[in-house]
C-alpha cells in the first residue's frame, strides 16, 4: 500500500488526534489484513477485533507525542516572551483541533475588540492549542505595519516573492488589521493577500479594534465582504489590560 495515501484511518474512535502519520509496517501485526481493510476503508473501527485496535492505537499515540513535541519546540521558539505563557480556552482548541482535521475546511478567525482587551495574546493561544495537537504545518505571524513594511518595493528585494511566501502560509495570523494608514497601495497588498487566501481556503486568523461597522469603510467593501464570508468573528470585551499593568 502507498504510504502516502489518502487514510481512512477512524482516527476520532481511536482517540488519537488527526494528522499525518505513518501506517504499520506490513509484517509488524498478525492481523495485518484486518488494518488494512480498514486503511482501505473496506472495515469500519467497529469491525476490528479489540486487539487489533489496541495496537492502533498504541501506533498512532507514540507518534502524536513526537508530533507534538516538534509542534511545541516550534512554537517555543517562535512565541514573543509576552505571550510565551498563553493558555488556550475551549473555543481556541476546538478550532484548533478543527484546523488538525482539515485545514481547508476550518473557518478563519477574526478577533475584533478594542485596543487592550487581549485580541493578540488569543491569537498565540490559538497557535499554542494548534501545537498542541501535534500539527506540524507552518505558520506565520506578522503585524500589518510588519507585513507592509516588508513588501514595499526595494531595488534589489524580490517583493514578489516575500508576497508569495506570506499569501501561500499553511496558516497565517495578521495582527492589526486596519491600523495602518490606508493608501492605494496598502488596499491593494491587503485585498490581494485576503483574496488569494479566500480562494485557496487557507486559514488565517486576524485581529482588529476596528467594530464590525467600521470595518467596510476602513478596509475597503471588497476585503470587508470576503473576511465576512471566510471568518468566524470572537469579539474580546474588558478594559485596556496596558493600562492595568502600568500603575
Amino acid at each position: 500500500m502507498n504510504q502516502r495515501s489518502k487514510l481512512t484511518v477512524d482516527f476520532a474512535g481511536l482517540g488519537i488526534p488527526p494528522g499525518n502519520y505513518a501506517l504499520p509496517a506490513p509484517g509488524t501485526y498478525d492481523g495485518y489484513d484486518r488494518l488494512e481493510q480498514h486503511f482501505t476503508g473496506d472495515l469500519q473501527l467497529s469491525g476490528l477485533a479489540p486487539a487489533d485496535v489496541e495496537f492502533l492505537r498504541d501506533h498512532f499515540a507514540e507518534q502524536v507525542t513526537e508530533h507534538r513535541e516538534q509542534a511545541m519546540d516550534y512554537f517555543t521558539v517562535k512565541v514573543p516572551r509576552r505571550f510565551a505563557a498563553t493558555t488556550p480556552d475551549g473555543r481556541a482548541t476546538a478550532w484548533a483541533r478543527d484546523f488538525a482535521a482539515d485545514r481547508h475546511a476550518v473557518k478563519s478567525l477574526l478577533l475584533s475588540g478594542p485596543t487592550g482587551t487581549g485580541k493578540t495574546y488569543y491569537a498565540w493561544s490559538v497557535l499554542r492549542a494548534v501545537a498542541e495537537t501535534g500539527t506540524q504545518l507552518r505558520w506565520q505571524m506578522h503585524t500589518a505595519a510588519d507585513l507592509y513594511a516588508g513588501l514595499r518595493p526595494r531595488d534589489g528585494e524580490d517583493s514578489q516573492t516575500a508576497f508569495e511566501r506570506i499569501a501561500n502560509a499553511h496558516l497565517l495570523v495578521l495582527d492589526d488589521l486596519g491600523a495602518s494608514k490606508w493608501t492605494e497601495w496598502v488596499e491593494e497588498i491587503t485585498y490581494r493577500l485576503i483574496n488569494h487566501r479566500y480562494e485557496e481556503c487557507l486559514p488565517s486568523i486576524f485581529t482588529s479594534n476596528l467594530p464590525p461597522a467600521e470595518l467596510r469603510d476602513a478596509l475597503g467593501g471588497r476585503v470587508a465582504s470576503r473576511l465576512t464570508e471566510m471568518c468566524d468573528r470572537i469579539v474580546l470585551k474588558g478594559d485596556d489590560r496596558r493600562k492595568g499593568g502600568a500603575k
